[in-house]
């Protein structure tokens, strides 16, 4: 079984020129030694290996390089896979960090998120669609504003409200905004059964770490926003994981490891895989789109590693935030699907002077798009703001009798929202997976009418079709099939497809997929 951990980058420049560079990063990352005094055993067993060096053709001008390292060079300390993965190479220019592969041995010594999607969800006793949250800000502002904030995005129907990660201040400051707001929803909370969740900063100097986390568990909150490049990613993760709170990490200071293309490492390996190994249970990023330079790709690609299946290690929550506004909020659901935050803090204030209206709109528009499955107060065991109730199992529709292919309380909806890919005659239902099952893939039903058809189509995503009544065509790959009852049929990814029904009666097909999954592209 091999047991080595492999290492992937990018260097900025020929083959010719990349091939002694490799060596250089093997040896500096390693040992730091000339070879010719280093004996066999930690030449074999330390020093580790090039396992793969190859021009790119895309980008140009590029190489990828592949190292591989015993797991015994890392051992279960964090920070010295974080020195072994970037240390000393951080100071050559036109390197970039863009993958790690962590054999099990490796990855056991992570626990990953305490809480992930399910305890966040859990906590508020929302599913089925993205949580909205926002920010207290601007700075400078009194305690009695950012309360009257925290009451108001509470009370129109808010999930999670955080501090600015401008919001530093003494220890008496932090204590009186805090309890400030924390009673602000505790009132919003005894009026309207609002639940939602509060994560103040803590950014305090190293001797006053202890007495700030110690006041927020006094308080009875759940959690903290925490900004792990400025703390360091395992003193953050440690900290989480000793004060059992939820941690929503901020990207502050992390622009210079990902912002630049020949250099540093690639976004989606800091916020969403390092940033998910430190703990993070929600992971603040740049949307593309925003007011920062992020593409939909890179997004994208966070997202995925955030939620992707990690032996033994938990998912996390993608954040996207920075500069996004009310008539974003379709395109984000489109992007991210269900389990994401959405995070909109000057558009939210913006929008109106009443923040209880603001945020009940904002609310009322992802709502457009999801359904929602709430856990009532009665029902779950949360009592207060603060406190984390389990859903009851019960509220899961764990058998669906079905009558003619009509499943109570899973009612037909619209293929798609728009018509960016054009369709006509199809409907969907969501049966499994939308409402709070704890699985990685999603069960729906597709019923096309005579004549109508789906969008043609591919995506990176696999899926498996199974007819159940009537008989359509699957064109798939430039090939046609006909497709009946019983009828199987895997879908590879990046292969185009698309359904039609050619015949007099409907076709009706199960379609399974997995939960985290991109959207499609056109053809």
């Amino acid at each position: 079984m091999n047991d080595n951990l492999r290492l992937h980058y990018l260097i900025r420049a020929t083959l010719a020129d990349a091939a002694p560079l490799a060596e250089k990063i093997l040896i500096e990352q390693s040992v730091e030694t000339p070879l010719d005094i280093l004996s066999d055993d930690i030449k074999e067993n330390i020093l580790g290996k090039i396992e793969q060096l190859e021009e790119l053709s895309e980008p140009a001008g590029y190489c990828r390089v592949v190292f591989s390292f015993a797991a015994a060079s890392v051992g279960q300390n964090f920070n010295q896979l974080l020195n072994l993965c970037f240390g000393n190479v951080s100071l050559y220019p036109g390197v970039r960090l863009v993958d790690i592969e962590l054999p099990q041995s490796v990855l056991s010594n992570f626990q990953g998120p305490r809480f992930g999607i399910e305890g966040v969800r859990k906590a508020l006793g929302v599913y089925q669609r993205p949580l909205l949250a926002t920010a207290l800000k601007p700075k400078g502002e009194s305690d009695a504003y950012f309360a009257q904030l925290a009451y108001a995005f509470a009370s129109g129907g808010g999930d999670i409200i955080k501090d600015d990660q401008n919001l530093i201040a003494d220890f008496s400051a932090f204590q009186s905004r805090t309890d400030s707001c924390q009673q602000a929803l505790q009132r919003a909370a005894d009026e309207s059964a609002s639940h939602c969740l509060y994560f103040p900063y803590i950014a305090s100097a190293y001797e006053e770490l202890e007495r700030h986390f110690a006041w927020v568990k006094g308080l009875g909150l759940k959690g903290v926003l925490l900004s792990p490049l400025i703390m360091g990613l395992d003193h953050a993760r440690g900290l989480a994981q000793q004060y059992d709170l939820m941690y929503m990490a901020h990207p502050a200071f992390s622009g210079s490891f990902s912002i630049q293309a020949s250099h540093g490492m690639s976004a989606e390996l800091l916020y969403g895989y390092l940033y998910r190994l430190a703990g993070v249970d929600i992971s603040v990023f740049p949307n593309a789109g925003g007011r920062f330079s992020f593409s939909e790709i890179e997004t994208q690609a966070i997202t995925r590693r955030l939620r992707e299946p990690m032996p033994g290690v938990t998912t996390a929550l993608p954040c996207p935030a920075g500069g996004m506004a009310y008539d974003d909020l379709s395109a984000m659901g489109e992007t991210y699907g269900v389990d994401s935050v959405f995070l909109l803090g000057g558009s939210l204030l913006q929008y109106s002077t009443d923040s209880k209206l603001a945020t009940a709109a904002f609310k009322a528009k992802i709502l457009e798009q999801f359904d929602e499955r709430l856990v009532s107060q009665g029902e779950a065991t949360a009592a207060s703001s603060c406190e984390i109730g389990e859903p009851p199992r019960q509220q899961l529709q764990e058998y669906l009798p079905s009558i003619d292919f009509d499943w109570k309380d899973r009612p037909a909806v619209l293929y798609k929202k728009d018509q960016a890919l054009p369709f006509a005659g199809i409907k969907r239902r969501e049966l499994i997976g939308k409402q709070g099952e704890e699985c990685r893939f999603d069960l729906r039903y597709f019923e096309i009418e005579p004549g109508g058809y789906s969008s043609l189509e591919r995506h990176q995503h696999s899926h498996v079709i199974i007819g159940t009544r009537g008989q359509g065509d699957v064109l798939l790959a430039n090939k046609n099939y006909r497709l009946s009852e019983d009828d199987v049929m895997y879908i590879q990814p990046n292969t185009a497809h698309q359904l039609r029904n050619v015949g007099d009666q409907p076709f009706g097909f199960y379609c399974i997929v997995d939960r985290d999954r991109d959207r499609p592209q056109t053809i």
